[in-house]
């Protein structure tokens, strides 16, 4: 009963709080561009910041801190964020349920996917699962992997391929299927890239780096200090698109997921890895799941993750 009451009251914001407010919201936060949203949900720029401005009203506080570029939440715009995670979901689920009430939808499975494998990845998903004799559908979402471990506990996806840290920990309930290590690399603008012999000639560049609590920064904050190198950021970049291009400009190093720079490479040539020795660092890919009864789809995507990155061959 409690929960349906809690829900109710869900609902009943709803009511007051604009879904499409959120949805732009949502839609600024993980395109870190007004641009971007505007093109995305076909509205002009003007508009998006009156919606941002609408929910900044009824929330009764600023969600972005406009002083920092490119945007960054605020710690409300943190918690606004995966509160309106959250409601959207619940209002699929709604969806769902009438779906099923009329015969229409099939088993969906929703999946999750950090954004620095998105493009790649599912590109990939799409091709294999055209030719998979399945009664099952899946829907794919992209986001940061906090976002995404948090809609798995929050049952609004069903799994999640993300890669931590090793010594990552978990949340009560959720389990994690490691596939296997995936290295970073240090990324530079290819210009002067011979430059950089050693961690330390790299640190004197200094780096762009998205805002703290992300897994990289916090892996490469790690091995600089277990080294005693400073760490110096020259920017900070909320979004992949924003951090390349400011690599790109020369603001600053960066360490990316390799399978991630590998598949920008096959259509760009203006970045480089830098290769040193001294830097050997990996982060574990796997699948976050939060239910037994995901398992036989859990090692379905880990099949085709094994395929993709742990063999010479994988479009074979």
């Amino acid at each position: 009963m409690r929960n349906i009451r809690n829900f109710h009251k869900q609902l009943m914001s709803i009511k007051v709080l604009e879904i499409k407010d959120l949805e732009t919201f949502i839609n600024v936060v993980e395109s870190s561009s007004l641009a971007d949203t505007s093109k995305e949900l076909n509205v002009n720029q003007s508009t998006i910041t009156k919606r941002i401005n609408q929910l900044e009203e009824k929330v009764q506080g600023e969600l972005f801190n406009r002083r920092s570029r490119p945007l960054r939440l605020t710690q409300l715009g943190e918690k606004v964020y995966f509160k309106a995670r959250y409601i959207l979901g619940q209002l699929e689920k709604l969806e769902s349920v009438y779906e099923q009430e009329i015969g229409l939808s099939k088993e969906k499975v929703k999946v999750g996917i950090s954004i620095t494998l998105m493009d790649g990845l599912s590109e990939y998903l799409y091709e294999k699962y055209k030719f998979a004799q399945s009664s099952t559908e899946f829907d794919i979402y992209g986001g940061r992997a906090q976002s995404l471990i948090q809609q798995v506990q929050n049952k609004e996806l069903e799994l999640a391929i993300v890669m931590l840290p090793s010594n990552f920990k978990l949340p009560v309930h959720l389990s994690f299927l490691n596939i296997g290590a995936v290295p970073l690399v240090i990324v530079s603008k290819n210009v002067g890239v011979k430059q950089y012999s050693d961690l330390e000639s790299c640190c004197k560049k200094g780096w762009v780096m998205p805002p703290e609590g992300c897994y990289l920064r916090e892996l490469l904050s790690d091995v600089l200090q277990e080294k005693q190198l400073s760490f110096d950021v020259n920017k900070e970049a909320f979004g992949i698109d924003f951090l390349l291009d400011s690599i790109l400009n020369d603001e600053g190093l960066s360490i990316l997921p390799k399978p991630f720079f590998d598949h920008y490479m096959k259509s760009n040539n203006d970045l480089e890895a830098v290769l040193v020795e001294d830097f050997k660092v990996n982060l574990n890919l796997g699948v976050i799941y939060s239910d037994k009864k995901y398992l036989d789809k859990v090692s379905y995507f880990s099949k085709i993750l094994k395929q993709l990155y742990f063999r010479e061959n994988p479009y074979n």
